[in-house]
């Protein structure tokens, strides 16, 4: 299934209004730090990962070591690759790759 066919959107984070907990920092505007889409299995939910290099090419956003983020190639989603492999905890449990722009399920 083509990741395209999969409402694919690169979410954000921080930006206005957006502080750190604890300092009351303001948080820098991040785009493309995760990948949303709705899952292939035809649930209706959505999948969300983070993924490294974000978008914006400023470098990583993740760095708390207890959260799992994806190695990304591309940008397009027509020829998007995340790596390893995506394993929906919950709901439906969906378990595959997204390779080359397509969702393949394993």
């Amino acid at each position: 299934m083509k990741l395209v066919d999969l409402n694919p959107r690169w979410i954000g984070a921080g930006g206005d209004d957006i502080t750190e907990s604890g300092t009351g920092n303001p948080v820098l505007r991040r785009e493309g730090v995760a990948l949303g889409f709705d899952c292939p299995c035809g649930c209706d939910q959505r999948v969300a990962v983070f993924v490294d290099p974000p978008v914006d090419g400023l470098g990583p956003y993740i760095r708390d070591a207890g959260i799992n983020v994806w190695q990304r190639e591309g940008s397009a989603f027509e020829t998007l690759t995340l790596k390893p492999s995506i394993l929906r905890s919950g709901g439906c449990g969906w378990h595959g790759f997204i390779t080359n722009g397509e969702a393949i399920t394993v």
